[in-house]
């Protein structure tokens, strides 16, 4: 899910967010945010320079991760397996059924068949391995703490450079007569549904989703990936990969950037909690926006 200068987006059925009344008030609430995110890239630079930060010995530990190349392979296969049961367990019910499911109704295959089972496959894994959380992904729960003050820190810091480079990918998308529209999936989160099911609906976006895919990215094909090709280059591979399976054109720069901030985090954390929480943070951010613009 991504936020390409929202106020002068459309949804897919033509409205314009831009005409909502809260539009004054989310921009104005965006560019304090982005002028925090500034000052906190400014403190950033300044207290890793002066710290003086091992790189090298974080790259050493995000090595040493129990993560093999074919581990990075069998959850790529596994992603694009979920993602192609998905497509044809709904073609199965459009044809018996003789109707396209509504959005919602393919929004929970998809949870059901991509997050929850991606989930459990993945939690399998690691009993069968018999690796406990902490060796395979850094996840010390009891500094959860401070892995939650390092995910807002690392995401606010971000947001100026996920503004500047979705606002340039923007134009260039318009340049090439390509209008930039929200996924279909974040217009269904914002709409009208009853209370439990969008609670739900939210508690993927902001919970289970971020869970299972920086578990996939983060945790196991980064590690695996650097150790074959380097930390540089399997940040830019992971990113590629993340932006590439969302699947949304519009998307695919900005998701890009935010993926080579949630890999930078994890390697200067070492803790997977703290990518996840970014990755948190940031669907609940961009769900606040498109529900106040609405």
């Amino acid at each position: 899910m991504n936020t390409l200068a929202l106020a002068a987006m459309r949804l897919p059925d033509g409205t314009t967010l831009g005409h909502s009344t809260a539009t004054g008030l989310v921009v104005a609430l965006y560019v304090a945010l982005l002028g925090l995110g500034l000052l906190t890239t400014i403190a950033l630079v300044f207290y890793f320079h002066r710290r003086q930060v091992d790189w090298d010995g974080r790259k050493r530990v995000l090595v040493a991760r129990p993560w093999q190349a074919a581990d990075a392979l069998g959850m790529l296969v596994l992603l694009v397996g979920l993602q192609s049961g998905t497509a044809i367990l709904l073609a199965v019910v459009r044809k018996f059924a003789h109707a396209t499911p509504s959005e919602t109704a393919q929004l929970l295959m998809q949870t059901l068949l991509l997050h929850w089972l991606g989930l459990a496959l993945v939690v399998a894994l690691l009993a069968w391995r018999r690796l406990p959380w902490h060796t395979a992904f850094g996840m010390a729960w009891r500094s959860a703490g401070r892995g939650a003050g390092l995910a807002a820190l690392f995401f606010v810091a971000v947001l100026p450079f996920f503004w500047f480079y979705s606002a340039l990918y923007e134009l260039g998308l318009r340049w090439c007569g390509i209008e930039p529209e929200l996924q279909q999936v974040a217009v269904t989160l914002t709409g009208s549904q009853p209370l439990g099911l969008r609670i739900y609906l939210v508690g993927i976006a902001v919970v289970v989703a971020p869970l299972f895919e920086e578990i996939l990215f983060r945790g196991i094909m980064l590690p695996a990936l650097a150790r074959r090709v380097g930390v540089g280059r399997a940040i830019i591979l992971v990113a590629l990969l993340f932006a590439a399976v969302h699947l949304h054109v519009p998307a695919l720069l900005p998701l890009f950037v935010i993926s080579v901030a949630f890999s930078l985090a994890y390697l200067y954390s070492g803790n997977l909690l703290v990518p996840v929480l970014m990755h948190g943070l940031f669907n609940a951010f961009n769900l606040a926006l498109l529900t106040a613009l609405r």
